[in-house]
């Protein structure tokens, strides 16, 4: 059937009559409506929004939408997405697809993951992930079980792992994963004194000289020598030392009270910091035997010395504020940490091994007030250090800064002041 010719001054009365549309535009070849069009704009005036239904209309009635699976021509709309694109179907092959749909780049799981042991709920996390919370969860979980060890990364980081003093702790935290009556299970940590890194961890139902022995037994293989570890006094630690490092000398966290007290008076009354500052880069230890300069690596070039020695203000403000906040910058403050954000977790209900592993990486990964974080402080050199990076495996990247640079300078010492409060000198265990 021949197709109508356009009529414009019928077009016209049908307009002014109000019963023409520009619906009614389809039905005219694409000559007769640009001709239309011209005739419209130059004899009638219309508002923007009737121009821009106008130009729709045409742009609509001149495309042939084709099915992209088959290729078939008989299409019917099918609703619209959230973000308001039309969605089409085929009838022949009753399949559907979305036409104009905007690029959506798909959520970054590492920042999701990296919210999420932040503290941020599933239902907090919907803003970057557009999906339903149970989703999310699942997510989450399958991105932190594809992240490698923390033990492994710490490992790969560095081939040598000395430590002047290891902190061991425990701490239980609720889960039904286990078989334990209480829903709860244990999580044995070795910490450095030093720079506060998780250098293992053990996840068992209960303290037990088994998992101790689990933990340091792994550590021995790894290559770890430590000449002094600090506990509560457990029978179930102590025991398990003296199997895997009976060499080792074994202290009480009492011990670090007494050198906390004998340090802050030290602070207080001290009218030279340079007493101090040496004490922090060549003090002894308490058994006569190394120098703590011997473990402190960065100490043997003397510029970095220097730089701690021309910055006694700064040293000793830094050394109080850590005196004052000792219960939130040394291991405490992770066990601190670990609690409030295991308390929203309510209770595990599947293998804790995934989310605790992803949570002590992000902890040591996290920088801290001063710039850099904790494993920086540990390989004793500024590093750039990022959460995503875990997951590929990929060591940090050592950062090239000056010796005259703030940050060398707050990094350097950072390192100085920590040396200072490790309970191993002579001076102020006395």
């Amino acid at each position: 059937m021949p197709r109508k010719r356009f009529d414009i001054g019928q077009s016209e009365k049908e307009l002014e009559s109000g019963v023409f549309s520009p619906h009614k535009i389809g039905r005219f070849l694409p000559g007769d409506r640009n001709l239309w069009g011209e005739t419209l704009l130059n004899k009638i005036e219309v508002s923007k929004e009737s121009i821009n239904q106008i130009e729709s209309v045409c742009h609509s009635h001149s495309e042939v939408l084709t099915c992209p699976f088959c290729h078939g021509r008989d299409i019917v709309r099918h609703g619209k997405t959230s973000a308001s694109n039309p969605r089409y179907r085929c009838v022949s092959c009753n399949r559907t697809w979305v036409k104009n749909c905007s690029n959506k780049s798909n959520p970054n799981l590492a920042e999701v993951a990296e919210a999420y042991l932040k503290g941020s709920t599933c239902r907090e996390l919907r803003s970057l992930y557009k999906s339903s919370p149970i989703r999310i969860n699942q997510k989450v979980r399958e991105y932190l079980s594809g992240c490698c060890s923390w033990e492994e990364y710490l490992d790969a980081c560095s081939d040598k792992h000395e430590s002047r003093l290891i902190h061991l702790v425990g701490h239980k935290f609720k889960a039904s994963e286990g078989d334990s009556e209480e829903h709860s299970m244990f999580l044995a940590l070795a910490i450095d004194a030093l720079s506060t890194v998780v250098l293992g961890f053990e996840i068992g139902e209960s303290d037990s000289e088994a998992i101790w022995l689990t933990l340091l037994d792994r550590m021995n293989c790894r290559g770890y020598v430590c000449p002094t570890f600090m506990s509560y006094g457990f029978k179930s630690i102590e025991d398990a030392l003296k199997i895997v490092f009976p060499y080792s000398t074994t202290l009480h966290h009492f011990t670090r009270t007494c050198y906390d007290r004998n340090l802050k008076d030290a602070v207080l009354h001290s009218n030279d910091g340079l007493r101090l500052i040496r004490e922090a880069l060549e003090g002894k230890t308490s058994d006569g035997g190394c120098r703590l300069e011997d473990h402190l690596v960065i100490f043997k070039d003397k510029r970095m010395r220097q730089i701690v020695l021309n910055s006694k203000e700064y040293f000793i403000r830094r050394l109080q504020e850590r005196i004052n906040l000792k219960s939130s910058v040394r291991f405490e403050g992770l066990l601190a940490a670990f609690e409030e954000r295991f308390h929203r977790f309510h209770m595990i209900k599947y293998d804790p091994y995934p989310i605790i592993n992803g949570w002590i990486a992000w902890w040591m990964l996290e920088p801290i007030p001063i710039g850099f974080s904790r494993l920086s402080l540990y390989l004793q050199h500024p590093h750039e250090t990022h959460f995503k990076n875990f997951n590929c495996g990929t060591p940090p990247k050592p950062l090239d800064l000056s010796f005259d640079s703030p940050e060398m300078h707050a990094f350097v010492i950072e390192l100085a002041v920590r040396s200072l409060q490790i309970p191993l000198g002579n001076s102020f265990l006395d």
